[in-house]
């Protein structure tokens, strides 16, 4: 598998990550305890990992989006 196939699928699984804390998500967390944030720990844990993750995916598809385009750049030189 060429080195742009593996950043793709690398952006890809970054760009889940980063859509954790999209609507229809943050609904399904908050469904899974009847408190929603400040009724359960575990729901507001789960919250702040996903907060976490999310923002994680977005520094990595940043970052590989870079390394993406770089090599890019790089095969076209030569």
């Amino acid at each position: 598998m060429s080195k742009n196939a593996k950043l793709l699928y690398c952006i890809l699984g970054s760009a889940v990550l980063a859509l954790l804390n999209s609507s229809m998500l943050s609904y399904a967390k908050l469904g899974m305890f009847p408190g929603g944030y400040g009724g359960n720990i575990f729901g507001e844990l789960l919250v702040l990992i996903a907060n976490i993750l999310s923002l994680l995916g977005f520094i990595f598809l940043i970052i590989f989006s870079l390394i993406l385009i770089i090599n890019n750049i790089n095969l076209k030189e030569k």
